[in-house]
């Protein structure tokens, strides 16, 4: 403890000497630029929004492929059958009333980033079982049961993005 002691008088005695340097300003300057914050975007929120962009591309062609085979009127001259008709007509119907409710949602993303992953999971993964469904009808194409499937996925859609906009009142 002595030692303490003597090191501290010698500083108390000795204080004025210390005091008498001082850094150059040259040196505040670097360590200020030095300090400059940086904005740095992480690999995963990177990943991220590219993978929106990419489901958005997705729905965005097979809502206009859906509104396509309508204007076009192939599929629905070829079949007479009226629950096939009812299925064409739903899907137009559903595909508008998501495409511009999901336009509404997308200019919150900015408000409510971490909303477009949610919102996009959902979405892929409603497609998703819509194509298996849609593979379905193909190989049997007067299946009752397909069809209502598919007409209550895309209600499922239709309410899904209706629930986050009424979560999100942007």
């Amino acid at each position: 403890m002595k030692t303490n002691n003597d090191i501290e008088d010698f500083i108390k005695a000795n204080r004025n000497e210390f005091d008498f340097r001082e850094p150059s300003p040259g040196i505040w300057e670097k360590i200020a630029s030095k300090n400059k914050i940086t904005k740095v975007v992480s690999l995963r929120s990177y990943i991220i929004r590219v993978a929106a962009v990419v489901a958005i591309a997705a729905i965005t062609s097979a809502v206009l492929w859906q509104t396509n085979i309508l204007s076009s009127g192939d599929l629905a001259s070829k079949t007479t059958d009226p629950e096939l008709q009812e299925l064409i007509e739903a899907e137009a119907f559903y595909a508008h009333q998501v495409n511009s409710k999901l336009k509404e949602i997308q200019k919150c993303y900015y408000t409510f980033p971490e909303l477009k992953e949610d919102v996009e999971t959902d979405l892929n993964e409603l497609e998703t079982m819509y194509k298996v469904l849609k593979t379905d009808l193909h190989e049997n194409i007067s299946n009752k049961t397909v069809i209502e499937a598919m007409i209550k996925n895309n209600r499922f859609r239709l309410k899904l993005v209706d629930h986050m906009l009424e979560q999100i009142n942007c």
